[in-house]
């Protein structure tokens, strides 16, 4: 059965107003130019496996062919540049989705030859249009990204972090296999250029970018009342975006709570988090990958509280992005291509796009109310993501010594400060009577920050978002 270009948007959740091409082949040779031309223009989407009436004909071993397509493409595109290659099922049948957004470094060649869109046709550009694109690309400043970091070199990066990427499932042949050096294989990543890194370099791979971009560092806040004296957990993080992606996100589902939700199948209850863990990494990927680096007074901010997670980035939408586009799942304008290259290569950008779709889609699947999104150019962008009531039960049967355990942790504290804070000498007693219980009861009301080594000498207890439930319990009965 044959769809409509709208029928198939909808069924890949594409957005709406996107331009859609369809190959029933998957070479190469067909593929690239249409590529090529999308990332010379306005952005769009392949669907390999359609024909030219919307006939689905699908992609038999569409993996391996879509791991081999996009290998093929970026060895042919030049210069490296962001698309991404998806399997998707319709009825049953795989498409190849290529999924291509408006490219910042034009001319993009295809082998040796420059494609663009005239009206709905792929053709070659002309000699003229190919001297606009270039005299246009000279007149543009260069972006923040591109830019050579001050005082970086190899010693400040993260091996870690340079090991993960180039490691990466996604990385190029060409740069897996260079035989020279780091800043080499980097170059070939447009994170390095004359020998020198550059500032994307510097905010996804360096130990302490903060140091030369106050700018990116990431702040956390957990609150039980905005007009609270003092938060209940406080983070400021700076280091590899990887690793403070991941960070923020064990922050964020740690400080809310579970809600119950009960199976049709067995009738049993089960604890979920309150906000899917798919919809967190999104909104916080989406927000590293989009904002203005360049604002030197602008950040990322993560807040929690009992009724909202508010992600908030520096920089407002790109041109021609508003709050509704980006609710369709509009394909993005990519304001860092080359930071948002290097968390794709990773795993961290499944959809370029379409991360507003996933946010919607697995917000409504939870039960929770839509996001909502706001732009402003002089406060940037805030994703909100709302809590439904929490119907985790918190019991109050606790002993008196656990309950004044609870109402002393303030953040992460060692063991030698809350035994302190609790004017108690005797570090067995403090052990057994208040600390253990408070970490083996179930669901824990206190954790361990470092719990894979227990006796570490750097362990830190925090409360869990259950404990904290129960601390605000126990604080509002000494105020009533």
């Amino acid at each position: 059965m044959s769809k409509t270009a709208a029928q198939l948007k909808q069924l890949l959740s594409l957005g709406e107003n996107q331009i859609l091409e369809y190959l029933t082949s998957c070479e190469l040779k067909h593929c690239g130019p249409q590529v090529c031309a999308f990332l010379n223009t306005q952005g769009g989407y392949l669907l390999c496996g359609v024909d030219d009436k919307g006939q689905i004909k699908g992609v038999e071993h569409a993996e391996q062919v879509a791991e081999q397509l996009e290998s093929q493409l970026k060895s042919a595109i030049q210069p490296p540049v962001l698309f991404s290659v998806e399997v998707q099922q319709v009825e049953n049948k795989q498409l190849l989705v290529v999924e291509v957004p408006a490219g910042k470094d034009i001319p993009y060649a295809f082998n040796s030859d420059i494609y663009i869109r005239a009206g709905e046709q792929t053709q070659k550009a002309d000699v003229d249009t190919i001297r606009d694109m270039v005299m246009r690309k000279q007149v543009e400043p260069t972006r923040w990204e591109r830019l050579f970091s001050s005082e970086l070199d190899e010693q400040g990066l993260s091996a870690s972090a340079c090991k993960k990427l180039l490691s990466a499932k996604r990385i190029p042949k060409e740069v897996a296999q260079a035989e020279q050096g780091l800043l080499h294989r980097l170059q070939l990543l447009s994170l390095a250029k004359y020998g020198r890194l550059t500032n994307a370099a510097d905010v996804l791979l360096a130990n302490a970018p903060g140091k030369r971009h106050p700018q990116a560092r990431v702040r956390a806040v957990c609150y039980r009342h905005k007009a609270d004296d003092e938060y209940q957990d406080l983070q400021h993080l700076d280091g590899p975006m990887v690793e403070v992606i991941e960070q923020l996100i064990t922050f964020v589902m740690r400080n809310t709570p579970s809600r119950a939700r009960f199976s049709s199948a067995n009738n049993q209850r089960e604890e979920i988090p309150m906000y899917p863990e798919q919809a967190v990494r999104e909104a916080i990927v989406n927000a590293f990958a989009h904002r203005d680096y360049s604002n030197f007074a602008g950040g990322i901010k993560v807040e929690v509280s009992p009724a909202h997670l508010k992600v908030w980035n520096a920089g407002a939408f790109p041109q021609g992005i508003d709050e509704h586009k980006i609710q369709q799942g509009h394909i993005s304008v990519l304001r860092n291509p080359d930071i948002a290259h290097g968390l794709y290569l990773q795993g961290y950008m499944e959809k370029l796009g379409r991360g507003s779709v996933v946010i919607q889609d697995a917000c409504k699947a939870a039960g929770l109310p839509a996001p909502k999104w706001h732009s402003d150019s002089t406060s940037g962008v805030t994703l909100t993501l709302f809590a439904t009531e929490v119907t985790t039960e918190v019991t109050p049967e606790v002993t008196p010594e656990v309950a004044k355990l609870l109402l002393a942790i303030k953040g992460e504290q060692s063991r030698v400060e809350l035994q302190d804070s609790l004017t108690l000498k005797d570090a067995e007693h403090f052990r057994k009577n208040y600390l253990k219980p408070a970490l083996e009861i179930t669901p824990a009301l206190v954790e361990m920050t470092i719990p894979d080594k227990p006796t570490s000498r750097n362990q830190k207890y925090r409360l869990t978002a259950l404990g904290q439930q129960l601390k605000q319990q126990l604080s509002d009965k000494k105020t009533s």
